[in-house]
């Protein structure tokens, strides 16, 4: 395996502390509550799933049926169809799950302001794309082939499991990594719903061929997260702990000056993508305290700089397709 020369690393993290340069913050401070939506209706099709009584699951679920069409629009006269819900719902382990989330989210005045703040930012940026004002709290199983939440013409949908506490054992039963239940907090619900308006109306990026290219994209993804939620911690942005946050924030110049000096920045090799964009505990190439997707880390930061230095719009950010330019642009030098 190919071996990368690391910039000596030798500052400890113990000694010193690091502040982000909020600057940037300024461009994302906007008159976001005129947008619409004015009000979001949540409905929580879990709770009313498994509270239907099994000795006549049938008429319960067609009861329920007109109130949540994007879980209910199959016929209900099959019995194959209520047979495999009714198994669904009396699975014990979707019941113990279902259990944890009512008592996680008692009610959702919280959870309503998130959702309705995200919807209005991106209103607010984009007026002309119709977003549904209705969101949908279920329990997938916590099904890893689903996302934990997705956007769709009559609705969005929340996979409640996902967010359940990074410190529930029920992730841990499931074998789940310690790295990914980090992220299935509650307060990640805004964020994966900025990503999942990008990944739905805005993200039309091709496969990347290089370094560059990839950290850029990433940084716009990450970028339009965070201008849907201006007071996102970057910890919650990135993904990471506090500790980790910590580490990248005090040792982005070192990892840059590896990047560079290691001649990755236009690499297309697959260890090297690997190395940078990752998901996994740590980045061992360059400490076991290093968080992993540093290539993501770092493609913020440019993004960052190049908002900071140029009278950018975010739309024409993301409409922004050369990627080299903005680099350029970017005079992205950190210190």
């Amino acid at each position: 395996m190919k071996r990368f020369i690391i910039i000596s690393l030798t500052i400890c993290l113990s000694l010193f502390s690091c502040q982000s340069n909020d600057t940037h913050k300024n461009k994302l401070k906007v008159d976001y509550e005129k947008s619409e939506p004015k009000e979001v209706i949540i409905k929580n099709y879990a709770d009313a799933l498994f509270s239907i009584d099994t000795a006549d699951f049938s008429v319960g679920l067609k009861k329920i049926q007109k109130e949540f069409p994007t879980f209910l629009d199959g016929n209900l006269n099959d019995p194959k169809a209520v047979e495999y819900l009714k198994a669904f719902a009396t699975d014990t382990f979707c019941i113990r799950v279902n259990d944890i989330a009512q008592q996680i989210f008692p009610d959702t005045k919280k959870l309503n302001k998130e959702i309705k703040s995200v919807c209005q930012h991106f209103k607010y940026y984009y007026p002309n794309i119709d977003i549904p004002n209705t969101a949908y709290l279920y329990i997938s199983g916590i099904d890893y082939e689903m996302p934990a939440i997705m956007i769709l013409d009559d609705g969005i949908v929340i996979s409640m499991d996902f967010y359940l506490g990074n410190d529930n054992r029920i992730y841990d039963y499931i074998g789940m990594p310690r790295f990914r239940s980090l992220r299935c907090q509650p307060d990640y619900i805004s964020r994966d719903l900025a990503q999942s308006f990008y990944s739905t109306f805005i993200d039309k990026t091709n496969h990347q061929k290089d370094v560059m290219s990839e950290m850029i994209n990433a940084g716009k993804r990450l970028y339009f997260i965070e201008a849907m939620n201006p007071s996102l911690p970057d910890s919650i942005l990135m993904g990471y702990s506090s500790k980790q946050m910590q580490w990248a924030q005090l040792y982005e110049s070192d990892v840059w000056a590896s990047v560079v000096g290691n001649n990755m920045l236009y690499s297309n090799e697959v260890e090297v993508f690997r190395t940078l964009f990752g998901d996994g505990p740590f980045t061992q190439a360059f400490s076991n305290e290093a968080p992993s997707r540093l290539g993501e880390f770092i493609g913020l930061q440019i993004i960052r700089s190049y908002m900071n230095n140029n009278d950018i719009s975010l739309k024409d950010l993301m409409n922004n397709n050369d990627l080299q330019q903005i680099f350029q642009k970017s005079q992205y030098k950190p210190k």
